[in-house]
């Protein structure tokens, strides 16, 4: 996700307004101004003016990369946004986003002009957000239920084939080598392998079956290995097969996503760590209408100063059950989310400009204005009064 110049992030760097300085103003008067045409995607130095610079973009979508002088490998990229002011100690460039995009660029005649170049004279690159996995069609998909004994002698296809299975076990053998899939495990076979699937004599299957065409850059991660479906894969799942049991307007592109974010979590599977499948459906049910309800109350109750015990009771639930249920589904601990949740309201109400800090404090339950801007700075990196001057700005 992008920032924008008008992010308070940016204002270590310089200022925000929304139209150009006055022409017959002191900053525009013996001022150069350029129109720029952008097309690069990638820049091999920063630009820096020893007095303030004024940009704005005229056309397109620019990303500004400014760093401080001195300390250029530390930079940060900002999407452009009504004008911005560069103040000297700033160094930066332009990169386009879109295909085309144009700039102006104001500057005094008398600047004094340097080139720095990057860190290890490297590009900084823009790095496109496009898909690198395109599932074209989905040809079939059906639920399967062998008994003990099944064998399927085999087959090869052009298209690509996963396999889910549901519940008990099932053998399968693709170009030679054996895999054994338990419950919850999936295989994906790609395009011209050969393979066959048998139950044992004390052992049935119920699986899943998808096939369909796909164009994936490393399609080759996700064959020849079985993945056990962790939280993730499984809800994907879930939501996959529910879909294909529907007949609603677009149900078909949802079947589509839906499968995409099954493979990008194969294909992801090795580099991050997810939480396993509830042994039990309903106690993961209960889990969830719990903490939906938890969630409620807070929001409910997000002008009062109450306490976690007070949840505790409300909910008839001890402390470490409580935690465990938010570290497990949100992955913060209770105190910290309520904290979270206050903090967020307080930059929404001082956005709002219709109380002072110190009312917002008091709204929410903090014990004094002096607390809330310090947990306020801690969580945001910038005090209350110094957000809502930039807000204003």
């Amino acid at each position: 996700m992008f920032n924008r110049t008008t992010s308070f992030l940016f204002s270590k760097y310089g200022e925000i307004f929304r139209t150009m300085p006055d022409p017959d103003s002191n900053v525009m008067r013996n001022a150069r101004i350029s129109n720029v045409r952008l097309r690069e995607k990638e820049m091999h130095y920063f630009m820096n003016y020893d007095r303030p610079v004024y940009v704005r973009s005229l056309s397109g979508i620019i990303m500004l990369v400014v760093a401080t002088k001195d300390n250029p490998q530390a930079y940060e990229r900002f999407i452009i946004h009504r004008v911005v002011k560069i103040r000297p100690s700033t160094i930066f460039n332009f990169i386009s986003v879109s295909q085309n995009a144009r700039y102006e660029i104001c500057y005094q005649s008398a600047s004094k002009y340097e080139e720095i170049a990057t860190h290890d004279g490297q590009p900084i690159v823009y790095e496109r957000l496009v898909p690198k996995i395109n599932i074209q069609e989905i040809l079939c998909c059906y639920y399967q239920v062998r008994n003990s004994n099944y064998y399927f002698p085999g087959e090869t296809h052009n298209y690509f084939e996963l396999t889910y299975i549901d519940n008990g076990s099932l053998t399968t053998n693709v170009d030679g080598e054996e895999y054994q899939l338990e419950k919850l495990d999936l295989l994906v076979y790609s395009p011209g392998q050969f393979h066959t699937q048998s139950t044992s004599a004390d052992t049935s299957c119920s699986y899943l079956t998808v096939m369909f065409e796909m164009e994936c850059e490393n399609s080759y991660l996700l064959t020849n290995r079985v993945y056990h479906a962790h939280k993730q894969i499984y809800t994907a799942l879930t939501n996959f097969i529910k879909v294909s049991q529907l007949e609603n307007m677009y149900d078909d592109d949802l079947m589509i996503c839906y499968l995409k974010e099954i493979l990008i979590h194969i294909l992801q599977y090795d580099f991050k760590d997810d939480e396993a499948v509830s042994s039990s459906p309903m106690q993961e049910r209960f889990e969830s209408e719990l903490l939906n309800e938890i969630i409620q109350y807070i929001n409910a109750h997000i002008y009062e100063q109450f306490t976690i015990e007070e949840i505790c009771h409300q909910f008839s639930i001890s402390r470490s059950s409580l935690q465990t249920l938010f570290k497990k589904n949100l992955k913060v601990a209770p105190k910290q989310y309520i904290s979270n949740l206050k903090l967020n309201k307080g930059k929404v109400l001082i956005k709002e400009s219709t109380h002072t800090i110190s009312e917002i404090s008091a709204m929410l339950g903090f014990t004094s204005v002096h607390y809330f801007s310090r947990k306020f700075k801690q969580e945001f990196d910038i005090t209350p009064s110094d957000y809502a001057k930039s807000i204003y700005h």
